[in-house]
């Protein structure tokens, strides 16, 4: 249980730091490598096994989708539910289900995390200052799983494009933002951040109108079990075509805040359009304000001090030499984390590995070394 609470906030704090950035669109116009696109995909993780797999072989490059179904909500990492690692993370016990019917299952929170460090949670983003939006789509009706979309305003009213269409792209072209997650974390460091350029009504062709898409409002809760401080995720899955959708949202989240006497408070708001719940913060231009630097490096120490105790650290310690079982390999998971090969001295793998997690736990760079391992071995999550 030690591992996975040290995993999980890792996640938290790269979660905080991504959710940063969120709202950052922008990019570069690039000329696209062919004049009409050839490659034709029909899922999206046909799609995203390709992007991931070879990023630049894609870039500025036009491609064609066949009935995929816009949603409103983009996954906070477009294509981390195919990386390779997340399947992994998603798997739950059964101690981590609090309720189950045919239809549906409620998890304790840290089933619920789990589910997000594998990739399910969206958000939802205003227009951009052109009125160009940024949604998703996807075959399989789950904006958890779908690609990013950047539809110019004039397609939008031409077409009166909304949630529920299905349509076809042509000649799209996946360009890359300015902007790229967050490179000190390695399990997000390989998800290229890039979305479709949809500048031209005549690259969309609409197949069906109002088809059911699911999407997951997520954020991260602090709360209180017992005398501890926790924190996990938390999402919820709904339906597009569900009534009073924002009610039932609202009601959910209060209620799972203050279930078994929690006391839970949420930190980052999933609607940056119209907020549903209170947050500590409701939009990633509110944390990049100077005076919330501070603030945000105190929610950090908060998250390592409930998280990665001494007796968690000596648990990594145990379990790293498993993995990293030579002094070579521990050597190379330094090096991938951006620790100097001049903190060692030269040992067997279990003194190396005491060395190296030590050293990241007086730098602060226990996160960077956890998510590393994630990346490498996800089935050391669930120790």
């Amino acid at each position: 249980m030690e591992l996975s609470t040290l995993f999980k906030a890792t996640k938290i704090v790269e979660t905080i730091e991504n959710y940063s950035i969120a709202e950052s669109n922008k990019f570069t116009y690039s000329v696209p490598t062919n004049i009409n696109g050839d490659d034709w995909f029909y899922e999206d993780e046909q799609f995203w096994r390709e992007v991931i797999t070879n990023p630049e072989r894609y870039w500025n490059k036009k491609v064609n989708l066949y009935a995929f179904t816009i949603s409103d909500w983009v996954a906070r990492i477009p294509g981390l539910y195919w990386a390779n690692y997340s399947a992994d993370l998603r798997k739950h016990s059964e101690n981590e289900i609090a309720k189950q019917s045919k239809q549906w299952i409620e998890f304790y929170p840290p089933g619920k995390s789990k589910k997000v460090l594998g990739g399910i949670g969206t958000i939802l983003l205003p227009p951009n200052d052109e009125g160009k939006r940024l949604l998703s789509i996807s075959s399989s009706c789950n904006a958890s799983l779908g690609i990013p979309v950047l539809i110019f305003p004039d397609v939008f009213d031409s077409l009166n494009l909304k949630q529920g269409d299905a349509i076809s792209i042509k000649n799209a072209r996946w360009q890359p933002l300015d902007v790229s997650w967050s490179k000190r974390f390695a399990s997000t460091q390989g998800i290229p951040r890039g979305c479709l350029i949809i500048d031209s009504p005549d690259k969309i062709e609409i197949n069906q109108r109002d088809v059911p898409v699911a999407y997951h409002p997520f954020s991260i809760t602090e709360y209180q079990k017992g005398d501890s401080l926790l924190f996990d995720f938390v999402y919820l899955t709904v339906d597009s075509k569900l009534d009073n959708v924002r009610k039932e949202i609202e009601e959910f989240f209060k209620y799972y805040a203050s279930k078994e006497n929690r006391h839970g408070k949420y930190l980052l708001n999933p609607n940056m359009v119209q907020p549903i719940f209170e947050t500590q913060y409701n939009s990633p231009l509110e944390m990049q304000q100077p005076s919330e630097k501070a603030k945000i490096e105190l929610l950090y120490k908060r998250i390592r001090n409930v998280s990665f105790k001494r007796t968690t650290l000596d648990k990594l310690i145990e379990i790293l030499p498993h993995y990293y079982d030579s002094s070579m390999a521990v050597r190379r998971l330094a090096k991938n984390v951006g620790v100097s090969q001049a903190i060692f001295q030269e040992d067997n793998a279990a003194s190396m590995s005491a060395q190296l997690i030590n050293y990241c736990s007086d730098e602060n760079k226990i996160e960077e070394l956890a998510d590393r391992m994630i990346v490498e071995y996800p089935s050391i999550f669930n120790n």
